[in-house]
């Protein structure tokens, strides 16, 4: 499989990645700002008792956050 040049942006960086495809592209440059693992319990009553709302991965967010 041949590569290509992918650019990948966020709001206060900009990354040139060589890659496959555009998400070992993203992964590339994910892996140095995010860490994850599964949640367990503690962290989610905690997270929840904040007010942080669970996401679904490729759902589309709701349009008055979209705008």
């Amino acid at each position: 499989m041949s590569t290509r040049i992918y650019a990948v942006e966020g709001k206060d960086n900009f990354h040139l990645v060589e890659a496959n495809t555009k998400v070992a592209a993203l992964r590339h440059v994910a892996e140095k700002h995010f860490n994850v693992s599964v949640a367990n319990q503690k962290t989610l009553v905690g997270a929840m008792k904040d007010g942080v709302q669970i996401e679904v991965a490729g759902e589309e967010p709701p349009a008055a956050e979209a705008a």
